[in-house]
């Protein structure tokens, strides 16, 4: 235990202990548009501490990217104030913020994508849901991506971390498990 609040590095930042706050998807944006809610900046703002990190819940990284309506997004301007106040309330009690950034790949549906197809690596049988305005529905079907669309989906991992940084967040994580679109690239099935 005592270990537990020692001092430890990660990257540039000195840890005054480790106890870290992980990533959790909070639905709790306003609608339309993704924005970060004042209840998102109390909820993190609540579990900051002097010299500990969070990494702030996946975040998508565009229209494309969204996997469940109400779920983080930071691909607009209209976004900026409410994660900016996010990582202003961690700050306040001399935290670090990370966010986690995300593409939910072919888990997603056509309500949520606005109107584009999910994207995958290749188009094999799946069988998630996603949250909707209706609730949980089964995914849309996914399509292949070509290509040429890797380098925009790069590009778009580039536009969020910059934005997370314009809003203040010390750094980003990019989140490549749980059958979201890295994730989907990684594994053999």
């Amino acid at each position: 235990m005592t270990r537990l609040f020692t001092a430890t590095k990660v990257g540039a930042y000195t840890l005054k202990h480790r106890v870290v706050l992980a990533p959790m998807t909070r639905v709790r944006t306003l609608q339309p548009g993704d924005i970060p809610s004042p209840m998102m900046a109390d909820f993190y703002g609540q579990r900051a501490s002097d010299g500990g990190l969070e990494i702030i819940e996946a975040a998508s990284i565009s229209a494309q990217a969204r996997s469940y309506l109400g779920a983080a997004s930071i691909y607009h301007d209209g976004q900026h104030e409410g994660w900016q106040a996010i990582a202003d309330a961690v700050h306040a009690k001399g935290g670090h913020a990370f966010l986690q950034l995300i593409h939910g790949g072919r888990q997603s549906h056509v309500d949520v994508t606005g109107g584009a197809d999910p994207v995958a690596p290749s188009v094999v049988p799946f069988d998630g849901v996603a949250l909707t305005k209706d609730g949980f529905v089964p995914a849309s079907p996914h399509r292949a991506l070509e290509v040429g669309e890797i380098a925009e989906i790069v590009a778009d991992f580039r536009r969020a971390a910059e934005r997370a940084k314009q809003a203040g967040f010390d750094g980003v994580e990019l989140h490549a498990a749980n059958g979201y679109l890295v994730d989907q690239f990684i594994q053999d099935g």
